[in-house]
Parts: structure tokens; sequence; C-alpha cells
């Protein structure tokens, strides 16, 4: 039996080592890595609100750099009134607070289209939950407020056409890795985000055997400049091009510093309880609009034996 690379507890620079016990949640701060560029964007959430005869949109984004930009575009609010801001989890009617943002000012007509500053500490708080637990925007007070959950685009399948690998990708469980899937890892970036997107599945028939198989065989030659396909749950299909393979892993390296957009897959090498890893790396070439149908594939995971 082949198991995942385990996720291991983060902190920034910080070199990582591979486990092979049960799986470790990772705490990640929002902030890693002092050179990288504040205009890089690490994750976009998006809102749709409407309450009565107000409606619009939010869209909060985090940057690598660790602070972030909150864009309200809304109408049909209440004329010349601040509505005050909180990112939350729970319900609208009673939510609990994760971290204020500066109110909005409607304008005459009722209307407010403006981009905000976020500061590095709020995006920390928001963090803290966001990439474990869905969280959401309340824009106003009372019945009239407007709330909606903050969302994002996750990698939903992954396929490798040379060796006839196409695999839904799901959420990782608490526990052991699924079968009959592929999966994420949250704490990391997904793909489109700066970041490394780190997707892994077992070294088994019908899952990444094929990577394993081909990476013993001239230490992975063959796998130089095979297409990789993922697609995302806002219907895009990004193709990437492998650039490195890299054999019997024992850390996760620099993974949580890089800045540039990079697609990580990984399986094991040997049986359940094996440290050693294989990762191949690849980057973007490509990225086009997909149909709904393609990019969410039916998953059909099951416990692995």
């Amino acid at each position: 039996m082949h198991d995942p690379i385990r996720r291991p507890v983060a902190r920034q620079r910080r070199l990582l080592a591979l486990v092979t016990a049960t799986v470790v949640v990772v705490t990640l701060l929002a902030a890693t890595g002092s050179s990288a560029s504040a205009a890089s964007i690490r994750r976009t959430w998006g809102a749709q609100l409407a309450t009565g005869a107000a409606s619009g949109t939010a869209t909060l984004m985090g940057y690598w750099a660790g602070n972030g930009s909150l864009s309200l575009n809304l109408t049909g609010l209440q004329p010349s009134t601040t509505q005050p801001i909180i990112v939350y989890r729970g319900t609208c009617v009673a939510p609990t607070r994760i971290a204020t943002l500066r109110a909005a000012v409607a304008d005459a007509a009722g209307a407010v289209s403006t981009t905000s500053p976020v500061s590095t500490a709020t995006m920390n708080s928001i963090w803290a939950y966001a990439r474990t637990t869905a969280v959401a925007i309340k824009i106003g007070t009372g019945s009239a407020a407007l709330c909606g959950a903050l969302r994002f685009a996750v990698a939903t399948r992954v396929a490798i056409p040379s060796l006839k690998i196409d695999l839904p990708i799901v959420k990782p469980p608490s526990g052991y890795p699924l079968c009959n899937v592929a999966m994420y890892i949250k704490e990391l970036s997904q793909p489109g985000e700066a970041g490394v997107s780190f997707i892994y599945a077992h070294a088994r028939k019908g899952m990444f055997l094929p990577l394993l198989d081909r990476s013993k065989v001239n230490n992975g030659a063959s796998l130089i400049g095979m297409t990789v396909r993922v697609w995302t749950s806002d219907n895009l299909l990004r193709t990437y091009q492998i650039t490195k393979v890299r054999r019997h892993v024992s850390s996760f390296g620099n993974a949580f510093d890089l800045e540039s957009e990079q697609l990580w897959l990984q399986t094991s090498e040997g049986p359940r309880g094996t440290v050693a890893k294989l990762i191949v790396v690849a980057k973007r070439i490509g990225v086009e609009t997909a149909s709904q149908e393609a990019s969410h594939p039916t998953a059909r995971p099951v416990a692995c034996r």
C-alpha cells in the first residue's frame, strides 16, 4: 500500500521533515517569504450578495506579502449610510467574528464602488480560518445586512494523457488518504494562484502508479516535457509541462516559500509507512475555459485497504 507525503507543521522559512504516521495538520502563516512581491495574489475570494433591494459583489484578495484588499460593488443600500463589514464563520444571523474590515460608505444613490486595503494582521486572522473552514462576509447590520460565503476556486480533476491518468480531485480527509481519487494540500496554493499547488494520490493502479513506474527508469527522464492537465471549480483548464522529477524526497524543502506558480504531483515510493516520496514538478504553459461537465467529474472515493 502506498501513502502520500504527510502534511507537516509549517512555519516561515522552515525546512519541513516528512513523517509517515497519521496526517499532521499544517499551520501556515499568510506571509511566507520577505522577498516576495506585494503584487502577487495568493488567493482571491468572491461573494455574491443580495437582500431586499440591495445586491452586489465582494472580492477579497490576499497578497503574497501578507496584506490584502477588499473590492465592493454594491447597489440598493440606504443612501449616505456607513456599512460595517466583518469576515465571519457561522451564520449571518449569529456570526462568529473573525476580523473587522474598513466600513463602506454608500453614496447618495445607495451605491458603493470602492477598493480598500486590508492589513497584514487582519489577513493573518482571516487566513487562520480560511484555509480549513468556510468563511463569509457581512456588510451592514440587522435585517438589511448583506451576507455571503467567500469562495475560491479549487482543483477538481487531474489528467496526464500520456500515462492514462485521469482522476477527480477531492478535499483531503482528516485521516488516511482515499483511493480512486487525487487530493490537494489545502494549506498550500490552488492552480492559478502564486505558489505551489500540491496534488497527491496513491501509487496504485488507476491512480499515480504510472508516475512511480516511469520514475524508476533513467530517473524519470521520459516524464520530462510530459503534459499535465488540471481543471478547477471555476471551469478553467490549466495545462502544465513537467520540468523536474525528484526521487526519494524526504522534505517539503521550500514549498511554502515559493512565490512562482508551480504544480507538484506526489506519490509514494514504497508500501504504507515508506518515508521516501516521488515529487514531479511542472510549470503552467496555458489556461482556457472548460465545460461544467469536464471540470466537475463525479468522484467515487473509497477507503484504501
